[in-house]
């Protein structure tokens, strides 16, 4: 009898293991030639392989464990085994049994630049988002805007209340 509850509960164990295993978040990279910092900005050291001193670098595609603790610009992830920063601007976080990085499971795009203008359509020649005085506002490097939909190489967004469009050159999707 002890022997059957013993198996039970290692057999509950190993599923509660395979189970928080399988809804782990992932980063993954979005650039090339990333690199790795021991701490959450570029005034930490970047990591670097032990027996040759060369910088450890990333590269598009490749994920790496989600750590949680993150700072406003970089994300805490697993590396071989250890405890590292990466950007925010060249990795996304990832949720499992989703194509999305939200866990809402809505779709957003993320503004990756400076002065990134919207529009009120999706072309150039489209009036731009601004203030009742005329001055142009802008999202912050790193918002994560309601993705609505897309045209060509705009996305529609949702901002401010406000359906908006903004050149895929200056984000991305998540």
């Amino acid at each position: 009898m002890k022997r059957t509850k013993f198996y039970r509960i290692a057999m509950l164990a190993v599923m509660l293991v395979a189970w928080v295993g399988a809804s782990a978040q992932t980063v993954v990279c979005t650039a090339s030639n990333v690199r790795l910092r021991t701490g959450p900005s570029t005034s930490y050291p970047m990591l670097v392989w032990t027996a040759s001193n060369k910088p450890v670098y990333i590269n598009k595609g490749q994920s790496l464990t989600y750590l949680g603790n993150d700072s406003q610009d970089f994300y805490n992830v697993q590396f071989d085994g250890k405890s590292v920063y990466i950007a925010k601007k060249y990795a996304r976080l990832v949720y499992p049994d989703k194509d999305v990085a939200s866990p809402s499971g809505k779709k957003v795009v993320v503004v990756n630049g400076d002065n990134v203008r919207l529009r009120w359509g999706a072309s150039l020649n489209a009036t731009i988002y601004s203030d009742n005085r005329g001055k142009a506002i802008y999202p912050s490097k790193g918002d994560r805007l309601n993705y609505l939909g897309q045209t060509g190489d705009w996305y529609k967004v949702s901002y401010n209340g406000n359906t908006l469009y903004i050149s895929k050159k200056h984000c991305y999707l998540q």
